[in-house]
């Protein structure tokens, strides 16, 4: 991928707004380049890399609106893309829940970009894999994995004098580890922005060590018992609990937040 930085970006953002004839205009530019390596049964499976970059841009004449999307980036297609998105938007009914695009405002920097990250490389990848593979090996165990590491970008403009460009980086690894005769199993997750705080052993070994535990597992009658919950686990529990205290769902009657007739319990 031809990363684009923050002056690039610029520069393709304000060309687009140049070229729009519609009451308002906005751009949203994103790229990545995503590696990954798959392994399973004590075996490298698969392993690649994509890379994508594409340019939105959205219109509006009142209250309707069109929108483009491409992934070249010379004069004649930007052209291209803003004269369609503003037929579709002369084409459109009203929308009535329509919003404009937002004022001008000022956005804080984040540190969301590493270097050691973004130059992770298929050694990296393999090393990674092999990691895992060469202790369950150890263990008498069998693995099933996924590591996959990300760069990308996001710039947004819009005719009203916005512009954000943020840089980012991340890396996920996932393991199961399981006897070969099935009687255990383990299993572990890690995330991270700086390759750095990633240890592809230290991970592996905690999937392992649940894997060999595990074997001599006893039922437990039903009952009320003290759980304590890892890291992974109390993340996957909020991520599903925010996605679901959506206010369009709630108002409309389709969220545990609603009421009979449909409005929002919130609101009581």
């Amino acid at each position: 991928m031809k990363t684009l930085n923050q002056e690039q970006a610029k520069k393709i953002t304000d060309r687009v707004l140049s070229l729009s004839k519609a009451d308002e205009c906005t751009v949203q530019i994103g790229g990545s380049r995503v590696g990954n390596v798959r392994f399973a049964r004590n075996s490298v499976s698969t392993a690649g890399l994509t890379e994508d970059m594409q340019l939105v841009v959205r219109v509006a004449f009142g209250k309707r609106s069109g929108t483009a999307v491409i992934n070249e980036f010379d004069d004649k297609s930007l052209e291209r893309a803003v004269r369609r998105a503003e037929e579709l938007a002369k084409l459109a009914p009203e929308n009535p829940e329509f919003m404009p695009a937002i004022a001008k405002q000022e956005y804080r920097a984040t540190n969301t970009f590493v270097t050691k990250t973004a130059a992770i490389d298929p050694e990296f990848r393999a090393d990674v894999a092999a990691t895992a593979i060469e202790l369950a090996r150890k263990n008498k165990l069998v693995t099933a994995g996924f590591f996959t590491d990300r760069t990308s970008f996001t710039t947004i403009a819009n005719s009203n004098g916005v512009f954000g460009h943020q840089d980012f980086t991340d890396l996920s690894f996932s393991l199961t580890a399981r006897t070969e005769d099935g009687r255990g199993s383990g299993w572990v997750t890690r995330s991270a922005v700086d390759a750095a705080r990633f240890d592809a052993r230290e991970a592996s070994e905690v999937a392992i060590e649940k894997a060999l535990r595990s074997v001599e597992a006893r039922a437990l009658e039903p009952g009320r018992y003290t759980v304590i919950l890892e890291p992974a686990a109390t993340s996957e529990i909020l991520g599903n609990m925010f996605s679901a205290f959506d206010a369009r769902s709630a108002d409309e009657g389709r969220s545990f937040l609603s009421k009979a007739g449909g409005k929002n319990r919130l609101g009581d």
